[in-house]
């Protein structure tokens, strides 16, 4: 894609961020404010010893680790940006930011290949040739995107600041920088998340974050340990981003995904500082309506910083009905459908019945082209927490549909939905609009 169409608006916020030291100090205190936030997210479970802990106790991912150099080094260029010769041209950020996600393409197309052919062949596809060699090929395409990253992940996070400030987003702080919490992020391998949820109903009993480059069979494995092992259903998936500061974001993602992941990250550190986020884990529904508000600010801010830097976002296709063509797959309706009828089965206490349904319908994805390697309840439990999400059933993503609709813009319904405190006092809020 083309960006040249921003240049004037890139110039302006290259000089904006290279101001003197002596004007940054209110950066540092955002930084300083934002470490303690890490550190009361990552410390949540830190006296957990559960049987998952310690089953999956080898190949953990130590985030608190990973926040500490990244926030160092982010910090560091922050210090040093203003000096002499630190400025890239803006023929420089076109060119790091096109080659970098033209890179990225191609990681996406052999993970895609890759994910198909393991689903495919389940547990054989991991001994499979073939996949040895898309992964070495990875690694490659990996390794010629690390150059770029600084320069990207600085040329992007000053776009979405100034879109952020566009939307209001940036009062009511005090002493601290115009925007806060400051939009900071890494593009990196993301770890692994495993999730455990119950047999006999969908609920998310445990997350434990993995290493990033644990093998497929080191996954099937381990689900099979900590299901067999606790009668429970165990998915290790992978993930978009996550809201640490510097928030950490996928690598392998295109240049509108990555700007969605961004902002959706940057939200979960605005909404701690209120009402929203610090009730993030009062109940399911709360978690529910954080991250489903993340997810609809993060789509639409996201798109316009992508418009900011002048990608041009398609023009929606309308659907065909699916009664004209009786082969169609969709996969939102069939993924919907087969929520609901697990839901079923286990309210009538019918386990394997479920189990048995849930693989059924799995393959029947896979022969469609999606590369869904496993499909239980603790795959509907991480992704029914995202309600616009085909394998939710929660009505909260049509009660914030609703908010979002009453909002002149997507700042405005930032602001409106920050405050809630509790699932009651929103749904009041919903059956009094209009």
């Amino acid at each position: 894609m083309q960006i040249s169409g921003a240049s004037q608006r890139l110039r302006w916020l290259g000089w904006a961020v290279s101001l003197p030291w002596r004007m940054r100090w209110r950066r540092w205190l955002g930084i300083a404010a934002l470490l303690v936030m890490s550190m009361v997210m990552m410390g949540s479970d830190v006296l957990d010893i559960s049987p998952t802990t310690r089953a999956t106790a080898a190949s953990s991912f130590s985030l608190e680790g990973w926040v500490t150099r990244n926030l160092t080094g982010k910090a560091l260029s922050g210090l040093f940006d203003f000096l002499p010769g630190r400025g890239h041209s803006q023929e420089e950020r076109e060119s790091a930011v096109q080659a970098y996600f033209e890179l990225g393409d191609q990681v996406r197309r052999i993970e895609g290949t890759l994910a198909l052919s393991v689903a495919k062949d389940g547990v054989g596809g991991v001994d499979n040739p073939e996949a040895a060699t898309l992964e070495e090929r990875l690694e490659e395409l990996r390794d010629q995107r690390d150059d770029l990253c600084s320069l990207v992940e600085e040329t992007l996070e000053r776009a979405v600041a100034e879109v952020l400030r566009e939307q209001d987003l940036d009062r009511e702080w005090g002493p601290f920088e115009p925007l806060f919490p400051p939009v900071s992020f890494r593009l990196d391998r993301l770890p692994k998340l495993i999730v455990v949820s119950p047999r006999d109903r969908i609920a998310t009993l445990e997350v434990h974050l993995l290493e990033p480059d644990l093998s497929v069979a080191d996954r099937i494995e381990l689900e099979a340990s900590v299901g067999s092992d606790q009668d429970r259903s165990a998915l290790i998936t992978g993930l978009g981003g996550l809201a640490t500061f510097p928030s950490l974001v996928s690598d392998s993602q295109s240049l509108r995904s990555s700007l969605q992941t961004v902002v959706h990250e940057w939200l979960h550190q605005y909404f701690f500082f209120h009402s929203l986020g610090q009730s993030y884990f009062e109940s399911a529904d709360m978690t529910t309506l954080n991250e489903t508000a993340a997810d609809i600010g993060g789509k639409e801010l996201g798109d316009l910083v992508f418009e900011f830097l002048g990608g041009e976002i398609p023009k929606p296709v309308a659907a065909t009905p699916s009664t004209d063509d009786p082969n169609s797959f969709d996969f939102n309706t069939t993924m919907r459908e087969t929520r609901l009828r697990t839901d079923q089965l286990l309210e009538a206490g019918l386990v394997d019945e479920a189990e048995a349904y849930m693989e059924e319908r799995r393959q029947i994805f896979v022969e469609n082209g999606y590369p869904i390697r496993v499909l239980n309840q603790a795959y509907f439990a991480f992704h029914g927490t995202y309600a616009e999400n085909a394998a939710s059933v929660s009505p909260i993503a049509g009660q914030l549909r609703q908010v979002r609709d009453d909002s002149e813009n997507i700042g405005r319904f930032i602001q409106r939905v920050r405050g809630f405190g509790d699932y009651r006092s929103f749904l009041d809020y919903v059956n009094d609009l209009p």
